[in-house]
């Protein structure tokens, strides 16, 4: 089992440590404010309240089993994210992971072990207006490759086509993997009732419906070349 130390549980560093626990991982949360560390106690493997910047702490609790850390205190205490960073480091934490407000904070972060930097607002910011712009997109999830796997309502003139005909791949570089279609069907007490299916390895000569949700890997400019903006 991963073994991850979430330094700071602000809401930032309360949600990632309760999705890494979520997802299979053993956490160990970290922060000076009791009032945080209770309220995740019960929900992670290992809750601390302590001070983070404190080397010989950090490897009494088992900060150095990690094989990632997130420090999420760097954007309101730039010292203590420096210093915790400092000392996973010295840990020997491979994969330190800091959030960071400017290039400025980064560039210091990564000068004193931070392998990965991020800004979690304007990351938000950027979905929603991705959102915003690319009404077709419904969800996207970003790969380690960098490619994206995206769920798209399709252009307009796309649809009606056959996957061969739209011509997905040869065009936009896309691999459609899946399409989400809504079927309606009567049930037993003679009601119109709506399901929908997931066809997971679509016939090239399937035809692109209005409604239809299909699932494609590709990159972001690519998707939204497909994607209806409408």
């Amino acid at each position: 089992m991963k073994v991850f130390v979430v330094i700071g549980l602000g809401q930032f560093g309360k949600h990632v440590a309760l999705s890494l626990q979520d997802g299979g991982g053993e956490v160990l949360a970290i922060d000076q404010d009791e009032r945080r560390v209770e309220s995740i106690k019960d929900d992670v493997h290992q809750a601390v309240c302590m001070n983070a910047t404190d080397l010989e702490a950090l490897r009494a609790v088992g900060a150095a089993k990690a094989q990632t850390a997130v420090v999420a205190v760097g954007e309101n205490d730039l010292e203590a994210g420096v210093v915790a960073c400092a000392a996973l480091s010295d840990l020997g934490v491979a994969h330190i992971i800091v959030r960071a407000a400017n290039e400025l904070q980064a560039r210091i972060l990564e000068r004193v072990g931070a392998t990965e930097v991020v800004y979690p607002e304007r990351q938000m910011g950027e979905h929603i207006a991705r959102s915003i712009l690319m009404s077709g997109v419904i969800e996207q999830v970003t790969l380690s490759t960098g490619q994206m796997v995206a769920q798209v309502r399709m252009r307009r003139d796309l649809v009606g086509r056959t996957l061969k005909d739209a011509q997905l791949r040869q065009r936009f570089s896309i691999n459609v993997i899946g399409i989400q279609r809504k079927h309606q069907y009567v049930d037993d007490n003679g009601v119109n009732q709506w399901e929908e299916t997931l066809d997971g390895n679509p016939n090239p000569d399937e035809v692109i419906q209005e409604d239809d949700v299909v699932i494609v890997v590709g990159s972001q400019a690519q998707i939204e070349l497909i994607a209806r903006n409408d």
